[in-house]
């Protein structure tokens, strides 16, 4: 009998898909199929999609578009573009989105637009999971949606040098309070395209001149965001007198039985603000509460466990810069600040050490259970015993520190699954990227003072 159920009900979920209007988020009234396969490709832009878009290049592209393009050639040819359903797919940094085309009331083809420095192009994706993928988000009674954002999927890439996997899915056709529904649920990775030297997609042309017009070229980008080599973005935070004076201060806490630490950030009126951070109770760790307008965090060490940084900062940083983009996408009255801005700095005996981000990544770690923290930390310590000395005599600890960055970076990208952050070496006399090299050798980039 419950079987006959199910199936009645997936029925009646097919039949909704087929006849019925969409069912948008919760913010958006709603509206139905008639009016939304009326909505022109020229109308202007306004995000309908379930997840956090980069509203700001799917709104430039449009502009791009309808600025060098044929209508008439790209609806005969190809349909019309829906851009309120464009989506980015986990990327915010003004350079990748997908934008559904509509023939005949369904998604039948995908345009992506991929920015590089000052030029964007346009290819045509023609990917059936993700055209259904579209088919359904549009169309369909929507009851869930989630996203899960993977530095890189499950696809060993030789051909893409970088690139972000966002996984999506959608449960359609039942409720909560459905306990015996069977929804139907669909879920698809799309992969961010970044050139390489494999095969390249196919040009989506929109002037009518069989090759793209200049489409292989690309168009101009209005007003590209600004992309500041790593060693000027250092430089410019390591010179600064609160940080600097910061660092010497922290120098002389590395003795102690506790960690100190300060939080660097944007005052309302545009000033300085630099708050000690205090000590968590009954520990010997600092709060390093994130605030909205937080910019830089600093803390120290003591000698102990970690030279350097530890597991639980690293997790900490990356979920910094998570909710820095929820804050500069979402929230309107909290500063926005640049991803790329954020550093997280640690002062110890065996040096001092700042990771930055790229801006080219939004990665979400996953949720650890105590007993996988506990696991990655024991991990953790086995690759830092590798990397020292005991003096027999004195007892003294040393650690060979080139060798441990080396360990340090593999072990981020091993075992902690991470991208998008910069590692630097923080001196007196200048600073130093620290990165692996093709061999997974250590590669260092100095930027002096």
């Amino acid at each position: 009998m419950k079987r006959k159920q199910h199936l009645t009900r997936l029925l009646l979920v097919i039949i909704t898909v087929l006849c019925t209007g969409s069912c948008v988020r919760d913010d958006l009234a709603f509206e139905d199929q008639s009016q939304i396969i009326s909505k022109n490709m020229s109308s202007k832009f306004t995000s309908r999609s379930f997840w956090k878009e980069d509203n700001v290049y799917i709104n430039k592209v449009q502009q791009v578009f309808l600025k060098v393009a044929n209508l008439e050639h790209v609806r005969t040819r190809y349909g019309e573009l829906n851009w309120d359903y464009a989506m980015t797919f986990g990327n915010f940094n003004e350079t990748y989105a997908i934008v559904p085309i509509i023939k005949d009331n369904k998604v039948v083809l995908l345009m992506e637009a991929v920015r590089t420095g000052n030029k964007v192009f346009f290819y045509e994706k023609d990917n059936k999971d993700l055209v259904e993928f579209f088919n359904l988000a549009i169309y369909s009674n929507v009851t869930k949606y989630d996203e899960v954002i993977n530095p890189n999927g499950n696809i060993s890439s030789k051909t893409l040098p970088a690139f972000v996997c966002s996984t999506r899915w959608l449960s359609i056709g039942c409720s909560d309070n459905e306990p015996d529904c069977v929804p139907y649920v669909k879920s698809i990775t799309n992969c961010e395209y970044q050139g390489g030297t494999g095969i390249p997609p196919k040009t989506f042309d929109p002037i009518g001149m069989d090759g793209g017009g200049d489409g292989n070229n690309g168009y101009e980008y209005p007003d590209p965001p600004e992309e500041q080599d790593p060693c000027s973005k250092l430089k410019l935070q390591t010179t600064n007198t609160t940080f600097k004076s910061n660092i010497i201060t922290l120098q002389g806490k590395t003795g102690d039985a506790y960690e100190s630490g300060y939080r660097i950030g944007i005052n309302p009126n545009g000033t300085l603000q630099n708050q000690l951070l205090q000590n968590l109770p009954g520990t010997n760790q600092v709060d390093m509460k994130i605030f909205p307008n937080s910019t830089t965090l600093m803390h120290s060490h003591y000698n102990t466990l970690y030279p350097m940084f530890s597991p639980g900062d690293i997790i900490l940083f990356n979920r910094w810069i998570v909710w820095a983009q929820s804050w500069n996408t979402v929230t309107t009255n909290t500063p926005k600040i640049p991803l790329n801005n954020l550093s997280l700095t640690v002062v110890t005996s065996n040096g001092n050490y700042s990771f930055n981000f790229d801006g080219t990544s939004t990665t979400a770690l996953p949720t650890y259970t105590p007993q996988e923290i506990q696991d990655i930390n024991t991990l953790y310590v086995k690759m830092l015993n590798e990397a020292r000395t005991v003096n027999n005599v004195s007892g003294t600890v040393v650690y060979n520190m080139e060798k441990l960055e080396e360990q340090f970076l593999k072990f981020m990208g091993t075992k902690m699954n991470m991208t998008g952050l910069v590692l630097s070496r923080i001196t007196d006399t200048g600073n130093t990227k620290l990165g692996l090299k093709s061999d997974g050798t250590l590669n260092e980039s100095d930027c002096p003072e």
